[in-house]
């Protein structure tokens, strides 16, 4: 009777133990919010993402990132379809395409947009301002250009290899191909990665491109285009470049092996350069770009207005696009900034790179982005890039005359634009 009492008190005693120890299960995490980016190239830095998510341990970000043309097509289409990212990256050629839609974003100015722009360029923040005023893109970044320069490759030609010195060899883009020539018929390599980059370089140095101020189609008639056609047209003709298309396989492996001495570069393509060819570095310095600063590329940020968190989305792109993110990813990655009041910081006029040969490129970019003059860009003009492309594509491979084949991009262009 006795053993039988004990055995009664030893399962209550587990019983009670049991349900106490119920009492203190594990709770269930909250879910965190999911915010979706879609990007292209660069724009979104993987190792800033998952510093944001641990600082901020109730939210992941997803990042999808395609090719430049098929990424905008793809949002396009979601957008039609209200199926959007919560954040999309939208670079400088399709701004005035999407400038014309704001219905389909969220005007920035209901999230605290306004606080944040005295902190940009103004040209550059304008061109995240719709056409109903209302504000559709914060941007991420400035791409002036200059000439990046293998110094090995130079010192081997018999050419100069002090930034100065070699900026002198070409005051004009007529100069820069001369160079270009006389460096492959001593060396009987590629001075230029593709020739047909002269063409954004020189139009982009303008004040003016495809539209007027009021959205007026000018490609005809405005003479920087063509001015940036012949451009590329006589480097074509040179036989100055490579003609290896830029961002393929094909175009790393020639980074690596030398082969090719020059590349035209806005600063976001230093970047790439470090990326493709860790090995090169300290074989590298940055030269002027001929005739002159330019801007080529930059992207902004938006938010459509179909995204599902738009509050967290923004809150993600204040801190992400910040004078202080900017900076650091200025100095990591080579993104010019676009938030102003960082120009007359010593750690960006300063900044040397060491992958660059100490360039001063923080002195570098900051002159040329202060001396840039903003451009229109408008509604359709990615595709009359296209075009002209197409164009110079038929000149390389020497199925028309640069004269026969401006003749028909002109008439695809009325064609298809207007």
């Amino acid at each position: 009777m006795i053993k039988f009492s004990k055995t009664i008190k030893t399962i209550a005693a587990i019983a009670a133990l049991a349900a106490g120890l119920g009492q203190f299960s594990p709770a269930v995490a909250a879910p965190k919010t999911v915010v979706t980016i879609w990007s292209f190239g660069n724009v979104i830095r993987p190792e800033l993402v998952k510093e944001y998510e641990a600082a901020n341990p109730d939210i992941s970000i997803v990042v999808k990132k395609s090719e430049l043309d098929p990424h905008h097509n793809s949002l396009i289409t979601a957008m039609l379809a209200k199926n959007t990212p919560d954040i999309a990256a939208i670079e400088v050629s399709y701004s005035g395409y999407f400038r014309s839609y704001p219905k389909y974003f969220t005007d920035l100015k209901t999230l605290g947009a306004n606080e944040l722009e005295k902190d940009f360029l103004d040209w550059r923040w304008d061109q995240g301002v719709a056409d109903n005023g209302a504000v559709i893109g914060i941007p991420t970044d400035v791409g002036g250009a200059a000439i990046a320069y293998r110094t090995d490759l130079f010192k081997a030609a018999g050419m100069p290899t002090d930034p100065e010195k070699v900026s002198a060899l070409w005051p004009t883009w007529d100069k820069y191909i001369a160079v270009g020539q006389a460096y492959k018929a001593k060396t009987k390599k590629s001075f230029l990665d593709s020739s047909g980059t002269v063409f954004a370089a020189i139009l982009n140095q303008g004040t003016q491109k495809y539209y007027d101020r009021n959205g007026g189609l000018v490609y005809s008639s405005n003479a920087q285009v063509k001015t940036a056609f012949n451009g590329a047209s006589k480097a074509l003709a040179a036989g100055i470049g490579s003609n290896i298309s830029q961002f393929t396989s094909d175009w790393n492996v020639g980074m690596n092996k030398g082969t090719f001495a020059t590349i035209i570069a806005p600063a976001w393509m230093m970047d790439y350069i470090k990326q493709q060819a860790p090995k090169t570095k300290g074989k590298w310095n940055i030269a002027s770009l001929p005739g002159g600063g330019g801007n080529i590329g930059g992207s902004q940020l938006a938010i459509p207005a179909s995204a599902k968190n738009p509050k967290e989305a923004m809150a993600f792109m204040k801190w992400y696009l910040s004078p202080q993110m900017q900076l650091r990813v200025f100095k990591d990655y080579g993104l010019f900034p676009s938030t102003k009041s960082l120009y007359d910081d010593a750690s960006v006029k300063n900044y040397v790179d060491p992958f660059f040969s100490n360039a001063p490129v923080g002195a570098i970019y900051t002159k040329g982005a202060l001396a840039l003059k903003p451009i229109f860009e408008g509604r359709k003009q990615r595709q009359i890039d296209n075009i002209f492309g197409q164009a110079l594509s038929r000149i390389a491979l020497k199925k028309q005359t640069a004269a026969a084949a401006w003749q028909q991009a002109l008439a695809e262009i009325k064609k298809t634009v207007g």
